[in-house]
């Protein structure tokens, strides 16, 4: 009887475990990235060739920059978010710290998106370094795309605190 039961017990157990490890494989491996063009898209490349999202910041202001992404490719783009952001910048230190990361103290809603990018268009996003306590100085900034897969587009500049 004593055999029976602890038999029962560990019959539920290894179907619980079994269950339990069903469906948590990854699916990403069997979908095509959103967007998978090549090269990164750092200034420090000298110019991008032809067929490339082109990424860049430009200064508005002096605390106000501007993230762009033109499409060189020849073909419309499209990128899919699984939140309401859509780009982060970070500043780091002349050490290379990480001193501040915008989603860090970002909230976004949990909403799927996608963003198209005709050929010859670009998009844009403006957004304005907070009010920090940092020390005088050059930052680096670096801002990038957000999207669920594929490349984020990445850019640096330098950032100047007085």
């Amino acid at each position: 009887m004593k055999n029976k039961f602890w038999l029962g017990i560990f019959l539920i157990v290894l179907a619980s475990l079994i269950l339990a490890a069903c469906g948590t494989e990854q699916e990403d491996s069997a979908e095509e990235p959103a967007a998978t063009e090549p090269g990164t898209g750092d200034e420090s490349t000298g110019g991008t060739m032809e067929g490339e999202m082109k990424p860049d910041i430009e200064q508005v202001n002096e605390d106000t920059y501007r993230y762009n992404l033109t499409n060189e490719t020849g073909e419309a783009m499209t990128f899919d978010f699984t939140s309401s952001q859509r780009y982060d910048f970070s500043l780091a230190n002349e050490s290379g710290e990480e001193v501040f990361l915008f989603s860090s103290v970002s909230t976004y809603m949990q909403a799927l998106g996608e963003e198209a990018v005709d050929q010859g268009d670009k998009l844009s996003y403006e957004f304005e370094i907070p009010a920090l306590e940092l020390e005088p100085g050059t930052y680096e900034l670096t801002a990038w795309l957000t999207p669920r897969q594929g490349e984020t587009y990445e850019v640096t500049t330098e950032h100047v605190v007085e």
